[in-house]
């Protein structure tokens, strides 16, 4: 008859022969996974989605062999040899996590700061009121005609100074008595214009009315009126009789196409002051 001490006795060698057989299979696949992260560990470090996913995939495999291992003899000795490689195998995925976080934070900062200390494109400079470096046809009849009163003002200065005129400045405005435009010639006389953007010739009552303000207060040498549409023959006879200089629709297309004011109106400049 067998006892129950018997059992024991008998039971006891099995176990502690299972127990080295776990101990020596346990560390001879601990070697064999230590030998495979080692290997691997370099080139997973330089590739960040690679060692991540690695790590994920051998944290689930390991899992699952602590599970199946609870269940036989060799799980305490297994679980006791991979105890140091479990805490390695955290510390690996914190330390990863934290280098992605910090790299991820540093490239961010640093593209900020990129951005902050480059320079500033430049803005486009504003137009140039020097008006000649505008093209011919900028002042074509058809210009003048779809041109609003300030602006057709404004390019009669424009061509002024083209032409060389200095001091040139558009005066126009309510109560302006009869002056639009002020500008000086080569020799220093004063040029006063009146531009007329009328839908009809000027009268002459019109041009009387300048007469009247371009020399006793504007101290005109060169008094010009300029109308888009010409002047009835009454204000071109009043014009020539008080020596007034009249630019008609003719005179204004020849002017605005690139000619002198001066040679339109066909008024001397002296031999050294050519187009």
């Amino acid at each position: 008859m067998v006892t129950d001490d018997g059992l024991s006795q008998h039971g006891k060698p099995n176990e502690d022969a299972a127990s080295d057989g776990g101990n020596g299979l346990a560390f001879l696949a601990g070697l064999v996974l230590l030998g495979i992260v080692v290997q691997t560990a370099s080139w997973l470090w330089g590739h960040p989605l690679a060692a991540v996913a690695t790590l994920a995939g051998t944290t689930a495999v390991l899992l699952g062999l602590r599970a199946a291992l609870r269940r036989t003899a060799l799980g305490p000795p297994v679980r006791r040899f991979l105890q140091p490689l479990w805490s390695l195998l955290r510390a690996g995925i914190s330390a990863r996590f934290t280098h992605a976080r910090t790299t991820a934070i540093e490239r961010v900062t640093g593209r900020i700061e990129q951005r902050a200390h480059r320079p500033m494109r430049p803005t486009a400079p504003p137009e140039p009121v020097a008006s000649y470096e505008r093209r011919p046809f900028d002042y074509t009849l058809e210009a003048f005609t779809t041109a609003t009163p300030p602006r057709f003002e404004e390019m009669c200065r424009e061509l002024l100074e083209r032409d060389g005129f200095t001091n040139t400045e558009r005066v126009g405005s309510a109560g302006d008595l009869g002056a639009d435009v002020l500008a000086q010639d080569y020799l220093g006389r004063r040029v006063v214009l009146q531009c007329k953007r009328y839908a009809t010739p000027v009268t002459s009552e019109a041009v009387q009315r300048f007469n009247g303000t371009a020399r006793p207060v504007h101290g005109a040498a060169v008094p010009v009126v300029v109308a888009l549409n010409g002047f009835t023959e009454p204000a071109a006879a009043f014009a020539t009789q008080q020596r007034l200089h009249l630019v008609d629709r003719e005179r204004l297309a020849r002017w605005g196409a690139g000619q002198h004011l001066y040679d339109v109106l066909q008024i001397d400049r002296g031999p050294d002051q050519r187009a």
